[in-house]
């Protein structure tokens, strides 16, 4: 394997990691992952919606597991649409209901899903095929 895939597979391993961290941090200390995401930690039915962000990083991180040892396509695919979905999303907020623009946050997450795209070109083969 060339520098350039060993690069970007660890950079995808990394990427996994921090949303496993994630997801256990909503699981474990939801205020600290409220916080961590500019936002105060809800209560009542509320709070039940609101973890529902966990879920969001548990399945970016088992879309990554999945594409890391399947080396399919589809799974980096999977992983990186939430991640772009989330910058456009946030976007969003800020141009049709003036919420503030978090450039960070949606920098970081074009960054990954960036990352995970360019993963499913260079490490990534079709679902049942040797390519």
């Amino acid at each position: 394997m060339d520098l350039r895939r060993t690069v970007v597979l660890g950079l995808v391993g990394l990427i996994g990691l921090l949303m496993a961290a994630n997801a256990a941090l909503w699981l474990l200390a939801p205020a600290r992952a409220a916080e961590a995401l500019a936002m105060p930690l809800l209560s009542g039915p509320a709070l039940s919606s609101q973890m529902d962000i966990g879920a969001f990083f548990l399945a970016g991180a088992c879309f990554i597991v999945m594409a890391l040892v399947t080396r399919e396509r589809p799974w980096f695919l999977a992983a990186a649409v939430p991640l772009l979905g989330a910058a456009a999303y946030r976007t969003a907020a800020f141009l049709l209901h003036g919420a503030p623009f978090l450039a960070g946050m949606v920098a970081v997450e074009v960054v990954m899903g960036a990352a995970l795209l360019l993963a499913a070109r260079l490490l990534g083969r079709r679902p049942g095929t040797g390519s």
